[in-house]
């Protein structure tokens, strides 16, 4: 089942922030798959600066607890209205998501879109995708009526032309949706900014430019290293960089840039 319940306010800002990864996901696996990260699931927020609401989705053999504890509290505390969900949970799977059916997984996701866009009156959405998730996101946005609602798909270290070059990814869309200047999860809208942060050192997404699109008006690339030069951060650290953060937040809302750190990130 996917769980992404619209609740109250829990507590005030700043929310805490997780940054030791191994921790994170420990405890995010230990709790239920329904317990959001701290910051996420405020059903009254209202972003103050009128900025899209914006949803996470975590990646494979994951959940929002494990996996978004660091992105979510930070986004929250910037005073974005932040919401997320476990998609794609199995009969076997206890409280990991991710391993189920991508396009049950897509129509979990839409759903809770539905609610935040009802919830908060918002007109549009941004997504923010680690991994598998920047592709339930653009899986979203092949469902009927879903693509005028999403502003923004920022994807981490997604699978935008597959997790290898040797294709051990199934993919159920039909060869025209993948010629070349498209991706492995349909064809682009021209209304949807597409924002690609990959890492030189990703061990899952090989090699690394699979995670980047075919440019375009409307696609941004950009590799880690190409920021911060010595940085060695890995797939997984992705969803838990200061450096990441920053640059998805000088995406989310281009007009007021954020300055990029650099340092020492998660490397696996």
């Amino acid at each position: 089942m996917a769980t992404g319940v619209l609740t109250g306010t829990a507590s005030a800002a700043p929310y805490p922030v997780t940054t030791d990864v191994n921790t994170a996901i420990a405890s995010g696996f230990s709790r239920p798959a329904t317990t959001a990260p701290p910051g996420s699931n405020r059903a009254d927020c209202r972003d103050r600066n009128g900025r899209d609401p914006v949803i996470l989705l975590h990646g494979t053999a994951l959940n929002q607890d494990a996996n978004l504890a660091y992105l979510a509290p930070t986004l929250a505390n910037a005073g974005y209205c932040v919401f997320s969900l476990t998609y794609g949970q199995t009969s076997w799977s206890g409280n990991v998501g991710g391993l189920g059916d991508k396009d049950r997984s897509a129509r979990q996701a839409a759903a809770l879109m539905d609610r935040v866009l009802a919830a908060t009156h918002a007109r549009k959405v941004d997504f923010v995708g680690h991994s598998q998730g920047g592709a339930i996101a653009q899986l979203v946005s092949q469902l009927p009526g879903r693509a005028q609602h999403i502003d923004a798909i920022i994807g981490l270290s997604a699978p935008n032309r597959g997790f290898s070059r040797t294709g051990n990814i199934t993919d159920r869309l039909p060869a025209a949706a993948r010629e070349p200047g498209e991706n492995d999860w349909g064809p682009r809208h021209a209304n949807i900014r597409y924002v690609n942060l990959a890492t030189a050192f990703d061990e899952i997404v090989t090699p690394w430019q699979n995670s980047l699109m075919t440019a375009g008006d409307n696609v941004t690339n950009t590799r880690v290293q190409d920021v911060c030069p010595t940085s060695q951060i890995g797939h997984l650290g992705m969803a838990f960089s200061p450096t990441v953060a920053a640059l998805v937040r000088s995406s989310l809302d281009p007009g007021h840039r954020v300055p990029i750190p650099c340092g020492d990130d998660y490397p696996g």
